[in-house]
């Protein structure tokens, strides 16, 4: 199960036999059901994830809604700002898809770091992979018009599409799902 783990980090930077066995007993693999809320507004991210199949969404509350502000497919690291800052977060995690995951603690990322240097390497190419998506996201939200911002969307995250709600989608766009529905008749057409 931890194979894809494996291969993630190796094409970041190879690493020794010893490096993947310490990361295979940091690692734990758990199974989400669809819907199942992992983190709440509030609390504090214990663990980083790694999405082996299924998809994930964070999200935050705003005037009483739901806005979706993270889709994490498979083959792909996540967190939440509370576990940097190790102070509680206002962020949900929550399950779109029955999913299954690789997590590992904090701490003992961080004894990992410690112990291996080379993990810091990949550590920093998997959160400037992360800081890329954020920015990119900020950039739909204040640059493009809703029908351009849709557009992207199709075109980078094809798959989502027939994995992730549509109200989800439009709250991620920063559209009403009205919108949204008009924007997806338009293009049909």
């Amino acid at each position: 199960m931890l194979q894809s783990l494996y291969s993630y980090i190796n094409r970041i930077h190879p690493v020794s036999e010893d490096v993947m066995q310490a990361i295979g007993n940091s690692f734990e693999i758990i199974d989400i059901p669809r819907r199942q809320v992992l983190l709440k507004d509030g609390e504090t991210c214990q663990h980083l994830y790694l999405v082996l199949s299924g998809v994930m969404r964070m999200y935050y509350i705003k005037d009483d809604e739901e806005v979706s502000s993270l889709f994490i497919e498979e083959n792909h690291f996540f967190t939440t700002q509370s576990f940097y800052s190790r102070t509680p977060g206002y962020e949900y995690i929550d399950a779109i898809l029955p999913t299954t995951m690789a997590r590992i603690h904090y701490t003992q990322l961080q004894t990992l770091y410690k112990s291996y240097p080379e993990l810091n390497y990949i550590a920093r190419v998997i959160t400037e992979n992360y800081l890329v998506k954020s920015q990119e996201r900020l950039f739909l939200l204040r640059r493009q018009t809703a029908e351009e911002r849709y557009l992207y969307f199709t075109e980078r995250y094809p798959t989502l599409l027939q994995k992730v709600p549509l109200k989800y989608i439009a709250s991620y766009l920063g559209l009403t799902l009205e919108t949204l529905s008009r924007i997806r008749n338009k293009i049909r057409k």
